[in-house]
């Protein structure tokens, strides 16, 4: 008889309904009382069989009860969890619209207001050129940094890692007007939200360091999708980065926390003919 309760247990996790739940008990618990009373000469009611059939029903109701009430709340966080995840995305989505159509055209206008300046800027005033100058840059900084929330929002509408890194690249080199491109290797797998969204992060922060301090000619992101393993790499042929690059600031560290994060691991490669951020994670 024991080996009614794992199926009374199995029926009642893979179906939430109480009403299904509790009928297959019902059935299970009329098939073992026919069992009981037609096998083995039936129920012996001076050994008192029939309370000892009594109680092993009760159970089988309780085991269907408790499994039950454990599977619908389990079910039940899952459910809040999916229902969290999905509102966090939408936010997401309308966070990096509204940044499009707000700051973003105010820090584009801004810096076509800034390009006429300059062009239009008294050269026998140096100082007031420099300070011009001054200003572009950190208004392309600025729209640079903007393009975080904007192309990441992408991947929370189903965008592919290859698509969103592609369209980065064609940002980045309007932005920064160096060339960058996006090499492709393999058939990209199904990759989680958070996985996609942890990549981008790293190479959006790879190539904010080679604008910012690289000098480079030209950027190349490659991605390779191996049967365990994805490797991405961002990679500029600019001077190098300085020997205490890792203790300058929190973007190689957080690269390497999200690398982590993922069960995976960055490393950073330097020399005076540029340098390569590379991430590899399992699939």
């Amino acid at each position: 008889y024991l080996l009614y309760y794992p199926a009374l247990a199995w029926f009642a996790v893979f179906f939430s309904s109480f009403t299904l739940s509790f009928s297959w008990a019902t059935l299970m618990a009329i098939l073992y009382t026919a069992v009981s009373l037609t096998v083995g000469g039936g129920l012996d009611l001076e050994a008192r069989d029939d309370k000892a059939l009594i109680a092993r029903i009760a159970v089988m109701y309780a085991v269907v009860g408790t499994v039950s009430l454990v599977a619908r709340s389990e079910r039940s966080r899952r459910l809040e969890a999916v229902a969290r995840e999905r509102e966090l995305q939408r936010q997401r989505l309308e966070m990096s619209q509204t940044i499009h159509d707000t700051t973003a055209q105010s820090a584009y206008t801004l810096g076509l207001g800034l390009e006429d300046a300059i062009e239009k800027a008294d050269s026998a005033n140096p100082e007031l050129v420099d300070k011009l100058n001054a200003m572009w840059s950190l208004t392309r900084s600025t729209m640079w940094a903007l393009r975080h929330p904007i192309d990441g929002g992408q991947i929370f509408s189903g965008s592919t890692l290859s698509e969103v890194l592609e369209a980065h690249a064609d940002t980045f080199t309007v932005i920064a007007s160096i060339p960058a491109s996006l090499q492709l290797q393999g058939v990209e797998p199904q990759l989680s939200t958070i996985k996609r969204s942890l990549l981008f992060t790293i190479a959006h922060n790879a190539l904010t360091n080679a604008f910012r301090h690289s000098d480079a000619e030209s950027v190349t992101i490659s991605l390779e999708f191996g049967e365990e393993n994805l490797q991405m790499s961002v990679s500029d042929d600019g001077t190098g980065l300085p020997d205490d690059y890792a203790l300058r600031g929190r973007g190689f560290r957080n690269m390497e926390a999200d690398a982590e994060r993922m069960g995976g691991s960055l490393h950073v490669e330097s020399s005076d003919n540029g340098t390569t951020v590379s991430c590899i994670v399992p699939n």
